[in-house]
C-alpha cells in the first residue's frame, strides 16, 4: 500500500468516534517497561574543593590536591575574572561525594557512578569561581557521561568526551558538570561509548522504548529514535516558568504530527536547529526514515499541517527582525507524504491591503487544513505606524489548499497575541483562541472561514496600573483608590503587557466549544483583582475552562453563550489613555485548585478529545522557574472532574508550543532530546 493511500485511511479512522475504535490499543505493539537502575555505595568522602585550575590568574596553579578527589573524580575551583577563588568568600565548599555504581535489577549491567550532594558551605558574599568536575577516564576511548535519577528512573546523557580529549595518566575536565548549582544530589555515570546505558529496551539500531507510566487511567509508551541533526530540545529550549519574563510571551510550535494508523507510522515535520534544514521523519517501533523537505530561502518553520490526503503543508518565514520597515520573507509549500514538492507560495508580508504586515515573527503561528482550505493564526511584528513604533498583533489568514492563492486576511485577532492555538469544527470551520493582551485582553476565541468570522473574549485577567500619576505619553491620571495601598499607591492608567494566563486548547462536543487555559485566580478563584499584581507570577497557577455556545458572535454577551457553571465576576481596567475597559467572567471553572505559587503552577497545558463529552488534559506544574512533574486528569466538557488528578513523571515533558494528535483513543506528542539526537515519541493509551 502506497502512502497517500496509507494516509487517507488513517484520517478516515481519525475521524472515527473514540467508542467506534478498540481502546488502549498501542499502535506499537507491546512495549516493556523501564528497565530499572539504582545507585550502590562503595565509598564516601567530604571534598573541601581547595583544588584550582590552571590558570593565568590569582591562586590559580594549586593543581589537584588529593584531598579534593575520590576514586576517579576530582571537583576543581575554575577562574573568575582575575582568579581562582577557594576561601568561601565567592565559591561554595564541603561537597559530599559517594563513590558508587548503577546496576539495573538484574545484575546485568554495572557502570562506575559518582553521587555529588548540593554543597554544604555557600559562599559568603556570592558566587564567582564554581567548581567543575574532572575525571580520570581509564582507556583512551570515546565517553559519555550521564546523569542518572533513582526516583524518577532516569539516564539522561549530560556530556561528551573524545578520544582525542584523553590522556589516561591525567584528570580532564569536564567543563559542562558544574557541581556548585547542584540542587540536592546529582548521579553521574561514566561510561565508554562502546557500552549502551539506558533505561529503555533496544527494539533495533537506533530505536529503543519503553512504557514510561501506568496506572488506572492510561498507560504511557515512549519510543526514542536516534536521527541526524540537531534537535530542539524539550528539557533545556524554553526552560522557564511563570516567574520569568520569558514566558509571557507563547511559544513556537517545534515538532507537527502525523499518523498512519494502517502502517502504524508516525509523521513528525520539524527542523534541524543548526543547519535549518526542515525535516519529515516517518516512524514505527522498528524504523525510521527522514525525508529532508523544500526550504529554498534557508526561512524558519512557523507551522505545519497534513490533508486528507496525506498532503503536507507548511510555512516558513525568513528570521530575525526587520525593523522598522522591512518585511520578512514568507513561503507556504505543498508537498505529497514523500516530500515531494507540489506546490508553493511567496506570500506577500508588506503593509499594503492583504499583506501580512510583517517584519519580524513573533511569537508563533498555527496552521490547519479543513475541507479544501488552510487556515492560517499568525502573531508577527509589524511596520512602523505614525506613533514611531513597531506593535504586535495577530491575524487570522485563510487560503486555497489547491492554489496556495490567499483568500481573506481578516486582519487583527488580538493586540500584543501572545499565544494561540489553531482547530476545525465538525462543519470544516477553522477554530481558535489566541491571548491577547490588549484590543481585546483576555482569551479570544474565533470561528472563521474565507467569507464570515466571529470573536469573543471567553476569559478575561487582570491588569496593572500605572504607580506614577505621569504616564508615558505625558498625560497625568487621577489615583486608582480602589486598589491603592498603604504600601502602593495605583492610578488610573495601565500598560501591562503582562496576561498572568497560558492557553490550552478549544474543545467541540455537540452542544458547544470548551475552552482550556491557564489563568491566575486569587484566593477566592477570582482573576480580575487589579490589586493582585507587580510581578509576572502572584498568585498560583490554576487550569480554568469556560464553555460556550456554537453560535456565539461578535455581539453576543457572556450571559447568552456560556453553559459552563462557575465563577461569575465583573471588573474592568483604565486603559493607557485614562479610560474604563470594563470586563466579565462568567462561568469560568478551576480545575486542579493549586494554592501555593513556590510549590506548585500549572504550565504547559495541553487538552484533547477522547469521545462525546470527555477530555484528557496533561501539563507541567512548576515552582515560579523550575520544573516538579508532569499530571493528567480526565474531565468531561462542563469541567467535571472523571478522574483524579494522576502524576505522570518527568520522562513526560511537553513543549510549550505543540499539539497533540489524537487517534482514537490514543494521543501522541513528541519531544526533542538534543544531547542525544534523539526524537521522542510519546503514546497516551486511554485504558
Amino acid at each position: 500500500m502506497n502512502y497517500l493511500k496509507q494516509i487517507r485511511l488513517s484520517v478516515f479512522i481519525a475521524a472515527l468516534s473514540a467508542s467506534q475504535l478498540c481502546a488502549a490499543t498501542s499502535m506499537f505493539g507491546t512495549v516493556p517497561s523501564l528497565i530499572k537502575y539504582s545507585f550502590q555505595e562503595q565509598q564516601n568522602k567530604v571534598i573541601l574543593g581547595s583544588s584550582t585550575e590552571t590558570a593565568t590568574g590569582w591562586n590559580c596553579n594549586s593543581g589537584i590536591k588529593a584531598a579534593d578527589q575520590i576514586g576517579n573524580l576530582a571537583l576543581v575551583a575554575t577562574f573568575y575574572q582575575n582568579g581562582c577563588y577557594t576561601d568561601g568568600r565567592y565559591n561554595h565548599n564541603n561537597f559530599l561525594v559517594k563513590q558508587g555504581t548503577v546496576k539495573n535489577t538484574t545484575g546485568s549491567k554495572t557502570f562506575v557512578a559518582y553521587d555529588i550532594t548540593e554543597p554544604a558551605k555557600k559562599a559568603t558574599q556570592f558566587l564567582a569561581s564554581t567548581h567543575v568536575i574532572y575525571y580520570k577516564f581509564p582507556t583512551a576511548e570515546p565517553y559519555s557521561v550521564y546523569a542518572f535519577n533513582g526516583t524518577s528512573n532516569e539516564i539522561r546523557k549530560v556530556a561528551s568526551i573524545a578520544a582525542s580529549q584523553i590522556n589516561t595518566a591525567q584528570f580532564i575536565k569536564v567543563a559542562s558538570l558544574n557541581v556548585s548549582t547542584i540542587k540536592g544530589s546529582v548521579t553521574y555515570i561514566f561510561a565508554p561509548d562502546s557500552q549502551r546505558v539506558s533505561v529503555f529496551t533496544s527494539f533495533a539500531v537506533g530505536i529503543e522504548g519503553a512504557r514510561v507510566a501506568s496506572n488506572a487511567v492510561l498507560n504511557i509508551n515512549k519510543l526514542r529514535y536516534s536521527l541526524t541533526g540537531q534537535l530542539y530540545d524539550t528539557r533545556t529550549g524554553f526552560n522557564f516558568g511563570p516567574n520569568d519574563w520569558q514566558s509571557r510571551y507563547g511559544q513556537a510550535q517545534r515538532f507537527f504530527l502525523g499518523f498512519d494508523a494502517t502502517a502504524k507510522k508516525n509523521a513528525t515535520v520539524w527542523q534541524d536547529q543548526s543547519s535549518k534544514a526542515i525535516n519529515l521523519t516517518w516512524t514505527s517501533k522498528i524504523s525510521g526514515k527522514t525525508i529532508v523537505l523544500p526550504n529554498t530561502r534557508s526561512e524558519l518553520l512557523a507551522a505545519a499541517t497534513f490533508d486528507d490526503a496525506g498532503n503536507l503543508y507548511y510555512l516558513t518565514i525568513q528570521s530575525g527582525n526587520g525593523k522598522p520597515n522591512t518585511a520578512r520573507t514568507v513561503t507556504l509549500y505543498k508537498t505529497n507524504s514523500a516530500g515531494s514538492l507540489l506546490l508553493s507560495n511567496n506570500l506577500d508580508a508588506s503593509n499594503a491591503a492583504g499583506g501580512l504586515n510583517m517584519v519580524e515573527f513573533f511569537p508563533a503561528a498555527n496552521l490547519k487544513y479543513a475541507n479544501g482550505f488552510l487556515g492560517l493564526m499568525l502573531e508577527r511584528t509589524m511596520f512602523q505606524t505614525s506613533d514611531g513604533l513597531n506593535h504586535q498583533g495577530g491575524i487570522a489568514v485563510v487560503f486555497n489548499a489547491n492554489t496556495l492563492a490567499q483568500l481573506k486576511n481578516w486582519g487583527q485577532t488580538s493586540g500584543h497575541s501572545f499565544g494561540t492555538f489553531l482547530t476545525k469544527n465538525s462543519a470544516n470551520e477553522f477554530l481558535a483562541i489566541d491571548l491577547g493582551d490588549n484590543y481585546p485582553r483576555g482569551v479570544n476565541l474565533h470561528r472563521f472561514t474565507q467569507t464570515t468570522k466571529n470573536s469573543k473574549v471567553v476569559y478575561a485577567f487582570k491588569t496593572e496600573h500605572g504607580t506614577s500619576p505621569t504616564s508615558p505619553s505625558g498625560a497625568s491620571y487621577p489615583k486608582y483608590d480602589a486598589i491603592s495601598s498603604t504600601l502602593k499607591t495605583y492610578y488610573k492608567w495601565s500598560n501591562d503587557n503582562n496576561s498572568y494566563a497560558e492557553l490550552g486548547s478549544v474543545i467541540e462536543n455537540a452542544d458547544g466549544y470548551s475552552v482550556f487555559f491557564i489563568g491566575e485566580p486569587d484566593a477566592n478563584k477570582l482573576a480580575l483583582n487589579n490589586a493582585r499584581v507587580g510581578a509576572a507570577l502572584n498568585d498560583a497557577r490554576d487550569i480554568g475552562m469556560v464553555k460556550v455556545s456554537k453560535n456565539f458572535t461578535n455581539s453576543s454577551t457572556l450571559s447568552s453563550i456560556v453553559l459552563s457553571q462557575g465563577i461569575t465576576e465583573t471588573g474592568g481596567f483604565y486603559t493607557f489613555n485614562g479610560t474604563w475597559s470594563a470586563q466579565q467572567n462568567l462561568g469560568v471553572v478551576w480545575l486542579v485548585n493549586y494554592l501555593n505559587k513556590d510549590v506548585k503552577n500549572a504550565s504547559r497545558l495541553k487538552a484533547v478529545k477522547l469521545a462525546e463529552n470527555k477530555v484528557l488534559l496533561l501539563w507541567e506544574a512548576w515552582t515560579p522557574s523550575s520544573y516538579v512533574n508532569t499530571y493528567a486528569i480526565v474531565v468531561d466538557s462542563l469541567g467535571n472532574k472523571l478522574s483524579t488528578v494522576l502524576t505522570l513523571g518527568s520522562h513526560i515533558r511537553l513543549n510549550p508550543g505543540d499539539d497533540p494528535l489524537v487517534i482514537g483513543n490514543n494521543v501522541y506528542l513528541v519531544s526533542g532530546d538534543k544531547t542525544e539526537s534523539k526524537l521522542e515519541l510519546l503514546e497516551v493509551e486511554i485504558k
